[in-house]
């Protein structure tokens, strides 16, 4: 799991980048009654990317206490168990969001990015 954790969390950047950057705002030109939804959604990318750094602090505490056969990758895991507990409701909510204001538009009016 760990190797995978970094590229994860660059791939979840980037997509974040290219929604705030192109996807919300030609969305909010198709369609500016969902301003307030959009801006929420950007909103939710920066709370999120605030957990990265405990993420990836946690995860290579772990990594390392697991390569080293330390007695402390129990105690490394736990911690790298509360900072994924902690994420893991802002993504789900995040995704719903993104289900509710999104995909409706997408649906109605195809491809932001084509026009």
């Amino acid at each position: 799991m760990i190797p995978a954790l970094q590229p994860f969390l660059q791939h979840l950047d980037g997509h974040h980048r290219i929604e705030s950057v192109h996807y919300f705002p030609a969305m909010q030109r198709i369609e500016p009654r969902i301003e307030s939804g959009l801006a929420l959604l950007d909103r939710d990318h920066d709370d999120i990317h605030v957990h990265f750094g405990a993420l990836i602090e946690t995860g290579r505490g772990f990594h390392q206490a697991m390569k080293s056969g330390a007695l402390a990758a129990g105690v490394r895991l736990s911690r790298l168990a509360e900072a994924l507990d902690q994420v893991r409701p802002e993504l789900a909510q995040h995704r719903a969001d993104e289900e509710d204001i999104v995909i409706p538009l997408i649906t109605l009016h195809g491809d932001p990015l084509a026009r």
